[in-house]
């Protein structure tokens, strides 16, 4: 079963895995989404500086800078805020994660399909991270380091996983039995 954190709202991730990119015989292990946390994570940055912006605008307003036209500001503000949700929604929308017996894929983009995948045998190590809000938010983020990397920073990588130890594990275990 895939590590979906909130199964009865989702559809099984499994369904959601283009046939026609699987090769022949190939089996799918894994199919994951990103948490839902995931819209709040890539847009909390954008909300932070839209909030800094408006509490920059309502203390000029008091008197301390030149006056603002608050509401515009205001409103100016909660459209970049709900712009930039709206975004996320739709990134999350169209990602989706596959590890199969033969390699791992990311699937990302709402319009527009942006694919990668490594084979497992390329995979040297998985590496788990989760950053300050991912770990509050109960999420974390797999790497995978490529044998043939050169000591780069690795190029693939599963954002935001709701249940990321678990990922971690039937990654590995697939790793253990292609070597």
């Amino acid at each position: 079963m895939s590590p979906l954190a909130e199964p009865a709202l989702a559809p099984a991730a499994e369904a959601l895995v283009p046939v026609e990119r699987l090769e022949d015989g190939e089996v799918v292990l894994l199919a994951v989404k990103p948490s839902r946390c995931f819209v709040l994570l890539v847009s909390w940055p954008w909300m932070a500086v839209a909030a800094a912006v408006a509490a920059g605008a309502a203390l000029a307003d008091w008197g301390i800078g030149a006056p603002v036209n608050l509401r515009l500001v205001g409103l100016f503000c909660t459209a970049v805020a709900c712009t930039r949700l709206t975004l996320a929604c739709f990134q999350w929308q169209g990602r989706l994660y596959v590890l199969t017996n033969r390699r791992v894929m990311r699937f990302r983009g709402a319009f527009h399909e942006d694919f990668h995948q490594c084979p497992l045998k390329r995979i040297a190590e998985v590496h788990l991270t989760a950053t300050l809000p991912e770990r509050m938010g109960g999420v974390g983020t797999l790497w995978f380091e490529r044998a043939d990397a050169d000591g780069r920073r690795p190029d693939c990588c599963w954002l935001h996983l709701p249940e990321p130890q678990e990922a971690q594990e039937a990654v590995e275990k697939a790793l253990r039995r292609i070597r």
